[in-house]
């Protein structure tokens, strides 16, 4: 009778590795007996080199965003002002802008439009606005326009120099 190989190596795999240990292995010779014992202990808490882990810490969990339509890690370059432009400027288009921010040289205004708005009216309002926006403050027009959130922030217009017309080349 042979032992059945694999067994207790799919038992560890069905459990993380943090928990499992093996304590003893019994192989038995003429019965084909194999005893495997497997102790579960509680996971440790991560460890990242050089830092102690101390009893009782817990990770300080992150506010809640009231804005949740930004992308992450955004919130440090906002620019009210440029929502303020709109509201002035463009008050029908604005209604559709949810942020605006900065990443490097670049004005992104995050909208509600869908995906499918590409070179859309609404769209090219929002460049044309934003380019306006950085003219007037003595800044290069570099535009882009995104649609919203749920479409995964897709740009619907842009305009990255004085000669651009905001239209996009190829529509997706």
């Amino acid at each position: 009778m042979r032992p059945r190989a694999g067994v207790p190596g799919m038992l560890v795999r069905l459990l993380p590795a943090s928990v499992v240990r093996p304590v003893c292995l019994l192989l038995g010779g003429a019965t084909g007996l194999v005893l495997v014992a497997v102790v579960l202990t509680p996971s440790a808490p991560h460890r990242r080199p050089g830092r102690p882990v101390v009893e009782g810490e817990r990770p300080t969990p992150a506010a809640p965003s009231a804005a949740p339509t930004v992308p992450a890690g955004r919130d440090d370059a906002r620019d009210t002002a440029a929502v303020a432009y709109y509201r002035s400027a463009d008050p029908r288009a604005a209604g559709h802008v949810r942020e605006v921010i900065w990443t490097a040289p670049i004005l992104r205004v995050y909208t509600d439009l869908p995906a499918t708005d590409a070179n859309s009216p609404d769209a090219l309002a929002l460049c044309r606005t934003g380019a306006a926006y950085l003219e007037v403050r003595g800044r290069a027009p570099v535009v882009f326009v995104h649609a919203r959130e749920r479409d995964g922030y897709p740009v619907l217009a842009n305009k990255m120099d004085l000669k651009d017309d905001c239209r996009l080349s190829r529509v997706p």
